[in-house]
């Protein structure tokens, strides 16, 4: 079954953090140095030990790998709660993309102008602003998929082309699984 076909698509993101959270946790409390390393950072900064670690903490961990300030930005993203002016975070841009990042834009309306004037391009937020960068090389530069939405009226497949407007339908929730996945380490 496609994602995208999903009865309640909204919650698949943001269940992904989640488990992956509580994945971390388990794997710290197996003493697994990898997981151990992720959380290490964060436990310094609180000043607690392995033994008290909790699920809250490696949420935090998750969501901050994720490119959110913290598990509550994260939800509120996720959960299709973000409205234009707010902080979207930084799901959608990885390091492996830098190179492909031309077009940076501090407002939609110029962004949305400028990915409607060119082809084969993806607009998609990144904090307070937005991006839009050549299609196929950022989903070849993640190893992700090109996203098709289902159908147009005319019965075509249609290519996901802007994060912003698309904002909390199937196929952005599809896509911000892909990104979840991308970005997060196995444990």
């Amino acid at each position: 079954m496609k994602l995208a076909k999903m009865k309640d698509s909204s919650a698949i993101a943001l269940n992904e953090t989640k488990v992956r959270a509580k994945k971390l946790l388990k794997a710290c409390q197996q003493d697994e140095p990898l997981a151990k390393q992720r959380v290490a950072t964060l436990m310094a900064k609180l000043g607690i030990s392995h033994s008290d670690l909790q699920l809250k903490h490696c949420q935090q961990v998750i969501t901050r790998e994720l490119g959110f300030i913290d598990f509550h930005h994260c939800q509120r993203v996720l959960s299709g709660q973000a409205t234009l002016g707010d902080d979207w975070g930084g799901l959608f841009h990885t390091k492996q993309c830098d190179t492909l990042l031309n077009h940076w834009f501090t407002g939609y309306l110029a962004a949305r102008d400028f990915n409607a004037q060119a082809e084969d391009t993806l607009l998609f937020p990144y904090k307070k602003q937005f991006c839009v960068v050549e299609r196929r090389d950022y989903c070849n530069a993640l190893n992700l998929p090109i996203i098709f939405q289902p159908v147009d009226n005319a019965g075509e497949p249609t290519i996901l082309r802007d994060l912003v407007s698309s904002y909390a339908n199937a196929d952005w929730h599809s896509f911000a699984l892909a990104m979840i996945q991308h970005k997060l380490p196995k444990v």
